[in-house]
């Protein structure tokens, strides 16, 4: 899986928009879908951001993988 595989597929396991997630870590909605598009990937201190946003469920999802 990509990046932006594993990242949509982690927001929506916690029920969040793209929106909502983007929200949550201070960027847009548009920053947020280019991601997980694979368009493009968020600078080092957004990947701490998304790590502590989805923290929890990306251990999860780790081990399951």
């Amino acid at each position: 899986m990509s990046f932006g595989e594993n990242l949509r597929l982690m927001r929506k396991t916690r029920n969040l928009t793209q929106e909502q997630f983007a929200e949550a870590l201070g960027v847009s909605r548009q920053a947020v879908s280019k991601w997980e598009a694979d368009s493009g990937y968020p600078e080092t201190e957004k990947l701490i951001a998304i790590s502590r946003e989805l923290g929890q469920i990306g251990r999860a999802s780790c081990r399951e993988r």
